[in-house]
């Protein structure tokens, strides 16, 4: 017979993130470095002689705080609250390159749009584009134009990709409400057996505050998602969590 024991945590949360609205399932991460769960609420004396004499509680509020140096544009899907669009897209790209004998410049890429191109010189560009006409992947250096065959222009342009994602953050795009599971494991002390524990967060939305840094030293980036939970009516109880500790070993 299952009973409840004393228990100690030493792993991670693995969440399941489902849509608020239509229970769709929107991703699970199992690779999360933290996370942490934190309750708090207000409380207020009625004052007597200088002592508290009684205590109102209220205003009870709670938060997720999952940490994560894995993360996909699904994490930041949910952040953006918009849709990730798959399909071509056209892509910026900047070459330093020489300008061959034929007073021509070959790029990697196909260029579509406009295409800038600078004399590069000591490792600095000079901002004047020079004439050029453009077939397929190669430039033509145009009449009137200050560098020679043997010199190095920097080339601005865009090319289009065949597969991509793309997602936009939109000045009215927030976060849409969700519905948390996380799953972990404690192990108890007296039998050293380790049993399930569930998390169910039945109302959640994600603050849309983030930062992704960039660093060649170091750490990995972290992305830090802060959930704030809300109630929602369980057999007909405003709930903000619930908590299942089971047997786990069938």
């Amino acid at each position: 017979m299952f009973t409840d024991g004393r228990y100690g945590n030493r792993d991670i949360l693995d969440l399941q993130i489902v849509d608020f609205v239509s229970s769709t399932p929107l991703m699970k991460m199992d690779y999360a470095n933290t996370s942490s769960l934190e309750m708090a609420s207000s409380r207020v004396y009625a004052m007597g002689a200088g002592t508290r004499r009684i205590a109102w509680d209220g205003e009870k509020t709670a938060t997720l705080t999952v940490e994560t140096q894995i993360f996909s544009l699904e994490h930041l899907a949910i952040l953006a609250g918009e849709e990730i669009k798959r399909g071509k897209q056209n892509v910026y790209k900047t070459e330093i390159l020489p300008v061959l004998a034929d007073n021509t410049v070959a790029l990697k890429k196909v260029p579509v749009g406009d295409v800038v191109v600078f004399p590069f010189v000591n490792g600095l560009s000079v901002k004047e584009n020079q004439t050029h006409t453009v077939t397929d992947k190669t430039i033509t250096i145009g009449a009137g134009a200050t560098v020679q065959p043997g010199d190095e222009v920097e080339v601005y342009y865009q090319t289009e990709v065949a597969q991509a994602s793309k997602l936009s953050f939109t000045a009215k795009g927030f976060p849409k409400y969700v519905k948390l599971i996380g799953d972990t494991i404690w192990i108890d002390e007296t039998s050293t057996s380790a049993v399930g524990s569930q998390m169910v967060c039945y109302k959640a939305k994600i603050q849309p505050n983030f930062t992704i840094s960039n660093s060649a030293e170091g750490d990995p980036s972290t992305l830090t998602l802060v959930f704030d939970l809300f109630p929602a009516k369980v057999d007909g109880v405003d709930t903000l969590i619930d908590m299942i500790v089971y047997d786990d070993q069938d």
